[in-house]
């Protein structure tokens, strides 16, 4: 419910300096302006598994429908009573445990989370937060970045999520300063995309002319 967070979002985004300066208003300040809740799962077999497991148990009269949503691999174990050793499909599936609702057997949901989800908790992932390093997140150590730099396109992903996440989690704003360049495109001034067919791939461009004309096009 990304709407509930819409006035600390746009707080946080207060704090962050922008290169341009003219984003931190308008595309992006405007997106968080407008902002949309999340729909966090994606019907996909690869990706982070949606840690949620529900009842499968079915009665005559009425489905349990209980529903548990795990937040660490001791919960878990100690659910399931079996070792962890792997959290993606098809391994993490087949693990289940006893509903302490009905007595049923508790199945994780086959949806996973959303890719960006994962982007968008880089900051903390990377230190094993909450498990681990605690007090560098919190003393500033660890977080947030001093910049990051990404094309404009991530005011909508990356640049997004990160902030998202952050402020969700009550720890402000993930980076200090973020850089954002443009995007390259064809003779006729349109967006380079493989669908239109209008990409020059580097790598062809080196072989022909040499690694100077690809970064003159690219300058």
């Amino acid at each position: 419910r990304m709407t509930v967070l819409k006035r600390e979002l746009i707080k946080n985004n207060q704090r962050i300096n922008w290169i341009p300066e003219f984003l931190k208003e308008g595309r992006f300040g405007e997106w968080l302006k407008e902002i949309k809740d999340w729909n966090l799962s994606r019907e996909r077999y690869w990706g982070t598994p949606l840690p949620i497991w529900a009842c499968t148990q079915i009665g005559k009269s009425q489905n349990c429908e209980n529903i548990k949503v795990i937040g660490s691999i001791r919960e878990l174990e100690k659910l399931s009573g079996k070792k962890i050793k792997e959290l993606h499909r098809p391994f993490i599936d087949k693990i289940t445990f006893k509903c302490e609702k009905c007595g049923g057997k508790m199945k994780r949901v086959p949806e996973v989370i959303d890719c960006w989800f994962d982007s968008g908790a880089m900051p903390f992932a990377q230190w094993h937060y909450p498990f681990e390093n605690r007090e560098k997140i919190k003393k500033g150590i660890a977080f947030p970045s001093d910049f990051i730099c990404e094309g404009i396109d991530q005011t909508r992903g990356w640049f997004y999520t990160l902030l998202a996440i952050s402020t969700a989690l009550g720890l402000g704003s993930p980076y200090k300063n973020v850089i954002s360049h443009g995007i390259v495109l064809d003779a006729e001034g349109r967006k380079m995309s493989k669908s239109k067919g209008n990409v020059i791939f580097p790598s062809e461009v080196v072989d022909k002319f040499g690694a100077d004309c690809a970064r003159l096009y690219f300058y």
